[in-house]
């Protein structure tokens, strides 16, 4: 019997070669492949408005986290609050920085970071603290906004999973100082490599600045970094804008299949709503005790299936923070219980009808199948 097709956990939205020569002629015909090219000034635009708030391009997600941290004027060394159910790159542009993470615990319901844990976790070394709208779920971002508020602290939102998403009809780029985005392939508005840095205290100037070395007519005026977007990312950014809304209505129709088939599943939990929250774009996420879970990944995998296995927690054995621990007010924390259970299935708009019935198929036989 001829087995299914692969059915992949992320499918990168790929624009015709055609519109990438077209673009690509423009930057060569303007003789400039980075320093802020015509394509990166039409992409930069598009961006501004498609996030809602003043932002500028840089050069990965990543880079993105770091420049928002910086825009801080944070004195060195100083502790930053995040959540340990991220990805690497948030505590990564902590340490790179020259900041000392400080883990406190998730919400449980939503798995973002909880605002009580992190008042909890606040010292007087505490500078800024660095939520993550995680897998689309958005902070309590009213809890935050009032903490950073009156505790006198930067707030920066690690929004690379939220592109696209409001929170009752706000741009997630309108909450905190700043937020950080990715526009990796991996995400649905993507430039292959790339990142973005808005919000309300987004100095543009200053942010043009620290991604080009802190020059300013050629002096040296502060401490920067190379975070430019290249003209060619630009290019694929700009040829990947006209495939958004039908794969964004392609997604939402998947996310209502999913529902529809696998709600009633025993032991299966698909991550719940945010009443007001545009849901999110880029994953669709389960949750299910942990020896299930694994079966459940290598059962998919069986079937040609490649669910999505991510997300260990960023602290404790094997890690390289193996000592940090994580400031809970539930008597122990809950993140280190939650990440193994966590498991995303394929989602964009390649996933047909059929592999939904296959997904869900598959997902209900694992779940009723007793332990052993």
């Amino acid at each position: 019997m001829e087995r299914p097709s692969l059915v992949v956990a992320g499918q990168p939205l790929m624009p015709q070669a055609e519109t990438l020569t077209r673009l690509m002629a423009e930057a060569l015909d303007a003789g400039f492949l980075t320093n802020g090219g015509v394509l990166h000034q039409r992409l930069e635009s598009e961006m501004q408005g498609l996030l809602g708030a003043p932002s500028r391009l840089v050069s990965s997600g990543t880079m993105a986290l770091m420049l928002a941290l910086r825009m801080g004027g944070l004195p060195e060394g100083a502790e930053i609050i995040t959540t340990p159910l991220t990805f690497a790159a948030t505590v990564q542009a902590i340490r790179w920085c020259g900041f000392r993470p400080v883990f406190a615990d998730v919400d449980p319901v939503t798995l973002t970071l909880c605002p009580r844990a992190t008042e909890a976790a606040i010292t007087p070394r505490t500078a800024a603290i660095l939520p993550v709208h995680f897998l689309g779920h958005i902070c309590d971002v009213a809890a935050f906004d009032d903490l950073a508020r009156r505790r006198g602290l930067w707030l920066v939102y690690d929004a690379a999973h939220a592109f696209g998403q409001t929170v009752h009809d706000r741009p997630v780029a309108s909450f905190g100082d700043l937020s950080a985005f990715s526009l990796h392939a991996t995400k649905l508005m993507h430039s292959a490599e790339g990142g973005a840095v808005a919000g309300p205290a987004a100095d543009v100037e200053q942010l043009a600045r620290l991604r080009n070395f802190g020059l300013q007519g050629g002096r040296m005026t502060q401490h920067g970094t190379n975070a430019k977007m290249s003209e060619c990312n630009a290019a694929m950014g700009l040829a990947v804008l006209p495939l958004l809304p039908a794969e964004i209505a392609a997604r939402d129709a998947l996310r209502a299949a999913y529902e529809a088939v696998l709600q009633d599943i025993p032991g299966v939990t698909p991550l719940a709503a945010q009443a007001g929250v545009r849901p999110g774009l880029i994953y669709y996420s389960l949750m299910l005790p942990p020896p299930k879970r694994m079966r459940l990944l290598a059962a998919l995998a069986e079937g040609g299936i490649l669910a999505r296995d991510h997300f260990p927690l960023l602290s404790g054995t094997g890690t390289c923070l193996p000592d940090a621990r994580i400031v809970t007010v539930s008597g122990e924390p809950v993140a280190p219980s939650l990440a193994p259970r966590l498991i995303s299935l394929p989602f964009h708009g390649k996933v047909t009808g059929d592999d939904v019935a296959r997904i869900a198929a598959i997902t209900r036989q694992v779940a009723e199948t007793a332990d052993p």
